[in-house]
C-alpha cells in the first residue's frame, strides 16, 4: 500500500477549509506545554469510555490495555509534537489498516477522534486561546479521520482484490455498479 498516496488522495478530498493547515499546528505548537502534560489522563479517560462500552471493549484482548495505553500516549504526543509532515500524514494511512487487522470499525475509530477534541476543548474552557486550540484540534481531528477511513477503506479494497484475485479497476466497478444497483438514486444530472 502507498500510504503517502493514500494520505494525499485523503486530504486532496477535504474542503481546504476542513482541513489541518500549517497554522494549526503552529497553534498546537505553541500551546504544547499545557496540551502535552494531558496526555496521561487523557488517555486513561479515553480508554475508560471504550471499556465502558461493550462494542469497543470487545475489541481488546484481556490484559492489553496499559500496552494500549502506553501506545495512544505515544499517538497523542506525536501528533501535539509533529512534525506534521508528509511522513507524518503516510503514518496516519497506516494506521487506518491497523484498524482493519484490530476489527475496530471507522464509527468507533472517529467518535474516539470526537472524543480527543472534546477532551482538549473542555480542558481549554476559559483560556485566552481556547477558539485556537478547540479549532486547530478540530481540523486536526478531521484529517486524521479521513486519512484513516480511508486508508481503512483501501486496506479493504486491497484484501478483497487480493482474496478474490481481480484488478483492482474491475473491483472498483463491480463495487460501484452493486452500489448503484442497491441505491438507486438519481445521480450526477442524470433524469429520474
Amino acid at each position: 500500500m502507498d500510504f503517502h498516496a493514500i494520505a494525499q488522495r485523503a486530504i486532496g478530498d477535504m474542503p481546504p477549509e476542513t482541513r489541518f493547515r500549517p497554522e494549526d499546528a503552529e497553534v498546537i505548537r505553541a500551546h504544547r506545554d499545557l496540551i502535552l502534560p494531558l496526555a496521561e489522563e487523557y488517555v486513561t479517560s479515553f480508554y475508560d469510555v471504550l471499556f465502558a462500552h461493550e462494542p469497543t471493549r470487545a475489541v481488546f484482548e484481556e490484559g492489553e490495555r496499559p500496552e494500549r495505553e502506553a501506545t495512544q500516549v505515544d499517538f497523542f504526543r506525536r501528533i501535539v509534537e509533529g512534525p506534521h509532515d508528509d511522513e507524518f500524514f503516510a503514518w496516519l494511512a497506516f494506521v487506518g489498516p491497523v484498524h482493519v487487522v484490530r476489527q475496530v470499525s471507522n464509527p468507533m475509530m472517529l467518535a474516539m477522534l470526537d472524543y480527543m477534541v472534546l477532551y482538549v476543548m473542555k480542558k481549554f474552557r476559559g483560556h485566552e486561546n481556547a477558539d485556537a486550540v478547540t479549532e486547530a484540534f478540530v481540523r486536526l481531528a478531521a484529517t486524521l479521520g479521513a486519512i484513516i477511513s480511508y486508508g481503512y477503506e483501501v486496506a479493504w479494497q486491497e484484501a478483497l482484490q487480493n482474496v478474490v484475485g481481480m484488478p483492482p479497476a474491475l473491483v472498483q466497478r463491480m463495487v460501484h455498479e452493486e452500489a448503484q444497483r442497491m441505491f438507486p438514486l438519481r445521480s450526477h444530472g442524470a433524469a429520474s
